[in-house]
């Protein structure tokens, strides 16, 4: 479906500014890049690095990606915009795509993309939550990960959208 960030970045949409980006303004970037597939990094609002770049933790919650492609994103702190291919197997999830950032406010993040994904907010008692959109063939989510709160799409395989298909068969007509 996407070939490479550096594609699904460049395509034609919403334009992201040159200057630093506001933290206030990263979960739109998180929904035009992730979910919209539309996002356009302005010049010099982002520099591309290498995976291995990004702090310990991060890495460590991404696990071994066979490839990807990461942008480090000009504004407060340190916040990262990635894409990231796996290995197939029954575990993993093919692809993902997600937003990492130390100066990102988590509750108004977590809140934007509940509202984009289901219509609704709802009141919430853990810090990590997950949506499922099997239309979209992803779970989304909002958690935290060292200092880094993280907007993450994750999308399923075949597989993967079968058996969720099965196990919510009693409650999705």
């Amino acid at each position: 479906m996407v070939g490479t960030i550096a594609a699904l970045l460049m395509s034609a949409g919403a334009s992201l500014p040159a200057a630093n980006l506001a933290a206030a303004e990263l979960p739109k970037v998180f929904e035009a890049a992730c979910l919209d597939g539309e996002a356009k990094l302005a010049p010099g609002s982002a520099a591309q690095i290498s995976f291995d770049a990004l702090p310990g933790a991060l890495q460590q919650s991404l696990g071994r990606p066979a490839s990807g492609q990461v942008w480090r994103l000009n504004g407060p702190g340190r916040a990262f915009l990635y894409l990231l291919t796996y290995e197939p197997s029954p575990n993993n999830n093919p692809r993902i795509c997600g937003l990492a950032s130390d100066e990102m406010d988590y509750t108004p993040a977590a809140d934007a993309v509940e509202l984009r994904v289901t219509g609704a907010v709802r009141p919430r008692a853990t810090r990590t939550i997950e949506w499922l959109s099997l239309e979209g063939g992803y779970n989304a989510l909002a958690t935290t990960t060292g200092d880094f709160k993280v907007l993450q799409v994750n999308w399923l395989s075949d597989e993967q959208r079968a058996a969720a298909r099965r196990a919510l068969q009693p409650v999705v007509p």
